[in-house]
């Protein structure tokens, strides 16, 4: 069981954003979609998360910015990293906050269960 882990899953593709939702639902998280960087920070500013799920290449605000404001925002939140941009690495700002670079996921992950195991990896 997930204990009720609440994350947000941040992609601007909607089928994309749809698969992880259900595939996490389906593994017994409590998921909640954002189409953008500021949708994410808007509904991180109303509601608690314990993880988020970010892409990378967003409209609007990338998806490094969107970690390192919603961070601020909510300093317990935890990371994954899940992008198409096979050449993305952690940046330092990121590395400062307790990223690391397992919690960074190339798109298309064959195996989604590797994202759930790293969801359940971040909690205490």
């Amino acid at each position: 069981m997930s204990l009720n882990i609440k994350v947000l899953v941040v992609d601007d593709d909607e089928p994309v954003r749809n698969s992880l939702v259900n595939f996490l639902e389906d593994e017994g998280f409590d998921a909640v979609s954002a189409e953008s960087g500021e949708h994410a920070l808007a509904c991180v500013a109303k509601q608690h998360f314990d993880v988020a799920i970010v892409d990378m290449r967003l409209p609007g605000i990338d998806g490094d910015t969107v970690v390192l404001e919603a961070q601020k925002i909510q300093s317990h939140l935890k990371f994954v990293i899940y992008t198409g941009s096979d050449d993305y690495y952690l940046q330092n700002t990121l590395l400062d906050i307790g990223m690391k670079p397992e919690h960074v996921f190339y798109k298309p992950l064959r195996n989604l269960n590797v994202l759930a195991t790293a969801i359940r990896d971040l909690m205490p």
